[in-house]
């Protein structure tokens, strides 16, 4: 040594004691085992040893000297894989008898041992059914340690089909989804919106994703829903089409008419425009329920949209107007607070019971649904106490003022005060008198 400064074969040769010295704790460790040391190969080498049971197996001195006792391990806890696994293996095989006797299986032993490692017998077994498989004591539990309930894994995969298959009935059944085709695991189901999709049913994650909310395009189409109803409870219609991100904004309005993007994860904030604490008070109620009709002009299709809004209803059916859908079929006013919304949902909660499905959004239904509109708007208009059937037709110009009025009067505007719904096919019956 030069000095303070050791040198690199100083460091060597203090080194060697130390590995010396754990070399020595290793073997030390090896005879408290009762392992015979067939070749050594240093600390941090794969030393062969076989145990007091002739079990032959390797490990590594560094990792035994390197444990939290390493030399004073109990004797009667062996670090031999195999005489570790004795008691449990032991264990198992009662099991595996008990669970093949309850279930009619046949098994006998053969002079096999399972590739775990841990000796494990292997039978060959037949059931009930005259399936012929083989298996062991890992077999008789589950990952929970419980008997399993199918010991022949034909019987399993059988049952876990049958399992698949009733889910996928019961979903078709909730849905009104239909079966494209059947395979032997899996079956192609169009949803009512017409997206297809696959259901599997040999795994058990397949099986778990057969749910009535397994189309990610309807689950879209119910977030949106949900979202528009949370924005009514402030006041605020949307106007978006179609829900885009929880984190985006959407095109809204709100009853005072100021038009902004209204974020869903932020819709506590109401209108920027409005006074700041106005949406923790008192807001308009929707006290309007209008049915529009014409040229969608988003998606091109002769459309139908029933919804509902505040005071006269002008600024929203303008912008339906600006949009394509200029015809108002009907505007009833003054409804008490929240009899909009529930006209409202009983009329779409009908729509979808006669199997009508939206075009865009959830309140946008092709033109041939407009009878329907008017039949469920007048049942359930009718069905309110104290009011008395009046139609009154109102000539379309009287409504619009900014916008081009179409030629032919259909517009049927009915005061809640004096009137309420009439029978769709009774209309045009009533315009003729009202002339």
């Amino acid at each position: 040594m030069t000095g303070d400064r050791p040198e690199p074969w100083d460091v060597s040769t203090q080194a060697a004691i130390h590995i010396s010295a754990l070399m020595d704790l290793f073997r030390r460790a090896c005879r408290l085992q009762g392992w015979t040391l067939n070749e050594e190969r240093g600390l941090k080498g794969w030393t062969d040893v076989t145990c007091g049971s002739g079990h032959e197996f390797r490990v590594c001195a560094w990792d035994i000297v390197s444990t939290a006792k390493p030399y004073g391990l109990d004797p009667g806890e062996p670090l031999c894989q195999k005489c570790g696994a004795a008691a449990w293996v032991a264990e198992c095989l009662v099991v595996l008898k008990s669970v093949a006797a309850a279930q009619g299986v046949e098994i006998e032993a053969t002079d096999e041992r399972d590739e775990s490692g841990d000796g494990h017998v292997v039978f060959a077994a037949k059931c009930s059914k005259g399936h012929r498989f083989k298996a062991t004591g890992r077999d008789a539990t589950n990952f929970r340690g419980e008997p399993v309930n199918i010991l022949c894994p034909d019987c399993q995969e059988a049952a876990d089909f049958a399992e698949g298959f009733a889910k996928i009935d019961a979903v078709l059944r909730e849905t009104r989804s239909t079966i494209v085709k059947n395979y032997r695991n899996a079956a192609d189901i169009r949803c009512r919106r017409g997206h297809l999709h696959t259901f599997r049913v040999d795994s058990w994650d397949d099986r778990r994703a057969i749910r009535p909310d397994f189309c990610g395009a309807c689950d879209k189409i119910a977030k949106f829903q949900e979202f528009s109803e949370q924005a009514k409870d402030l006041g605020i219609t949307v106007l978006e089409s179609q829900w885009i991100a929880k984190s985006r904004s959407h095109q809204a309005v709100c009853f005072a008419g100021h038009e902004f993007g209204l974020v869903p994860s932020k819709m506590k904030r109401g209108c920027p425009e409005c006074p700041r604490g106005m949406y923790g008070g008192t807001v308009l109620p929707h006290d309007v329920y209008y049915v529009v009709s014409g040229v969608d002009a988003t998606t091109g299709e002769e459309t139908v949209k029933p919804g509902i809004s505040s005071a006269s209803g002008y600024n929203r059916l303008r912008q339906h107007s600006e949009d394509g859908l200029a015809v108002q079929h009907l505007r009833i006013l003054g409804l008490p607070a929240g009899m909009a919304r529930v006209l409202e949902k009983f009329v779409l909660d009908g729509l979808d019971r006669e199997g009508w499905l939206s075009i865009r959004g959830v309140e946008y239904f092709p033109s041939a649904a407009l009878q329907d509109v008017m039949d469920l708007a007048g049942e359930w208009f009718t069905d309110q106490p104290g009011l008395a059937s009046r139609p009154i037709v109102v000539d379309v110009s009287d409504v619009y003022d900014v916008v081009e009025a179409p030629a032919a009067p259909d517009v049927v505007d009915v005061d809640v005060d004096i009137a309420v719904v009439f029978d769709s096919d009774d209309v045009r019956a009533a315009a003729a008198l009202a002339r």
